[in-house]
């Protein structure tokens, strides 16, 4: 797990738009921003079919349903190297107010913006810009003889 000062090393090269403000002891706070966010409506059938996402526009805030999955875009970009990787974990505020989100993990050879999940169980707003999850920068043993290069490359939605 990278420090404070072994992130702020990675600004510019491995993470860019960020927010200075947004280093902490050991980690980095992720923001949501984009133009659209999205509900997920559902209907999925996995493997074969994914689920329907009803759009709407982020100005200001997002307006949520409870119970409802929502996919919001990253503020922040990636650059992962062969021996990095990054494990997303939500806030802890988040989880205190009401939120529910999977870890996810941000491969080594990750190039983009990050879709973020997020399921409130009440009625709430979300202001664009501000954070949701917490970054866990984790060094590889050694560099990844397999780095991604799937579907998600660059920031795709669903």
């Amino acid at each position: 797990m990278l420090p404070h000062q072994h992130i702020k090393q990675l600004l510019d090269k491995v993470l860019r738009n960020y927010s200075i403000d947004n280093i902490r002891e050991n980690g980095y706070d992720l923001r949501i921003c984009g133009e659209k966010y999205y509900e997920v409506l559902g209907d999925a059938e996995l493997p074969n079919k994914r689920s329907s996402l009803r759009e709407f526009r982020f100005d200001d805030f997002a307006e949520l349903k409870p119970l409802k999955t929502y996919l919001f875009e990253s503020c922040e970009e990636f650059d992962m190297p062969s021996d990095l990787a990054v494990l997303i974990t939500l806030k802890s505020t988040m989880a205190r107010n009401g939120f529910l989100a999977p870890p996810t993990v941000i491969d080594a050879g990750y190039k983009g913006k990050i879709a973020i999940a997020l399921t409130p169980v009440y009625s709430t707003k979300l202001k664009k810009g501000m954070s949701t999850h917490h970054l866990i920068f984790l060094r590889l043993d050694e560099p990844s003889s397999k780095t991604y290069s799937g579907k998600y490359q660059g920031g795709v939605i669903l």
